[in-house]
């Protein structure tokens, strides 16, 4: 008789222990909250970010298949157009953020550009916003890190790169007869 005890009592932690896991698994599997999933970083993308979607788990999916890290140029315009989603480490207590922009081509970080953006509430969790980076500014083939500060502290940063044709030299020099003059004397 304690034998079978025993037993019965095995089974029951087992199928105890197997009705835990299993509600653990189904936990996981309920849809997270975007803030949650990306906190602490900026989702860049060739296209539009949407704000919404039919679910959450839908949302983090059309995030991820969205994501781009290398933009190409737009020749005629000479320039980039970068989407973002910024997801904040913690509810942003002001209304407005700092955008900086570092070249990390390098392996330093050296400050492009600077701007504020602002807030239409206190209290948000992310922002969805869009830029454009003229060649001019920012030069051609360039490794970018993008941070999002509220008075010095770090809400969100993302790496991106920004590629194109860079300017071609033939390598061949023309000189008018004043500046060959110049040179002989």
């Amino acid at each position: 008789m304690l034998k079978c005890s025993c037993r019965r009592l095995a089974r029951t932690a087992l199928a105890g222990a197997v009705v835990l896991v299993l509600c653990g698994i189904a936990g996981q599997a309920q849809a997270k909250d975007p803030e949650d999933v990306f906190r602490g970083q900026i989702i860049t993308s060739a296209k539009r970010i949407p704000t919404s979607s039919k679910s959450k788990s839908a949302y983090i999916s059309t995030l991820r298949k969205l994501k781009t890290v290398r933009f190409q140029e737009d020749a005629a315009k000479k320039q980039w157009k970068v989407h973002f989603a910024a997801f904040f480490r913690a509810p942003l207590n002001d209304l407005e953020v700092t955008i900086k922009i570092y070249d990390v081509s390098t392996g330093r970080q050296r400050l492009l550009t600077a701007f504020e953006q602002y807030m239409d509430k206190r209290g948000a969790t992310s922002l969805t916003s869009q830029m454009t980076l003229e060649r001019e500014q920012f030069g051609v083939n360039k490794n970018l890190m993008m941070v999002m500060e509220s008075r010095g502290k770090v809400l969100a940063a993302g790496r991106f790169a920004i590629v194109g044709q860079g300017e071609r030299f033939s390598g061949q020099v023309d000189f008018t007869e004043e500046e060959t003059k110049a040179a002989e004397d």
